[in-house]
């Protein structure tokens, strides 16, 4: 997801990121995973970010009032636990999380919980940046301009969901036309319509669902060729000809 200053707000991005981000606890195949913040607003927006985060409360997932429940699984929590540690092993710095919550922060302290973490890479090459780890993890990244926002976008052999935050109807337009993602959203995430074709680029799979497109990835066309012309049809009708 790219935040560029010329959103609508900070906060508005804020919440939209979010959502992105940590519905699911970040389990979903297009869940916001690299967050990239014009350097202008960098600072306001990481530390708005991080407040709101913060406060995420962890619980019981039937409970209305909890906010993220667990990862899948003890050993898909093991999983994430080990990933952080890699992208922390590289230089990554922890600004939010970054381990699995005590009692203060969630009362189910048995379950596959891991606190909603937010960490800043030194460099694109860091492997929290390169990889997608399934869970409550995200990176935050500055970036100058529009075509660097959209250069570290395409730095990933992903490509399945990508967005920008913009009131700049022609830049949203460019980015979304250069940035190599199948799903692409707009002041928005996790959206969609039937009508919508939804798949990826690069390694992010083959093929389409949803819209037009799904009907012919579950069809097989048969094609029939009848000819309808009265006159009699002889390539070779001459062959008598040349060789009597």
């Amino acid at each position: 997801m790219m935040v560029f200053d010329d959103c609508e707000s900070v906060d508005i991005a804020v919440n939209g990121i979010a959502f992105a981000a940590f519905v699911a606890s970040g389990q979903t195949c297009v869940s916001a995973k690299r967050i990239l913040i014009q350097e202008t607003i960098f600072d306001d927006f990481v530390a708005k970010l991080t407040k709101k985060v913060g406060k995420l409360r962890l619980a019981d997932p039937m409970d209305m009032d909890t906010h993220m429940g667990p990862v899948v699984s003890m050993s898909q929590l093991a999983e994430v636990e080990k990933q952080v540690a890699q992208a922390v092993s590289e230089g990554a710095e922890v600004l939010l999380g970054g381990k699995r919550p005590g009692a203060d922060r969630c009362s189910m302290t048995a379950g596959s919980y891991f606190e909603p973490t937010i960490l800043k890479p030194k460099s694109p090459a860091n492997y929290a940046f390169q990889e997608e780890i399934f869970g409550p993890v995200i990176t935050v990244t500055p970036f100058k301009d529009e075509q660097e926002a959209i250069a570290l976008a395409n730095n990933s052999k992903y490509g399945l969901g990508g967005g920008v935050w913009t009131v700049n109807v022609a830049r949203a337009h460019r980015v979304a036309r250069k940035t190599r993602a199948g799903v692409f959203w707009v002041n928005a995430h996790h959206r969609n319509d039937p009508s919508c074709p939804w798949g990826g680029f690069k390694e992010s799979g083959i093929g389409r669902e949803n819209g037009w497109q799904a009907f012919d990835e579950y069809t097989e066309t048969q094609s029939v060729v009848v000819r309808t012309a009265e006159e009699p049809e002889d390539w070779f009708g001459n062959l008598d000809a040349r060789y009597s």
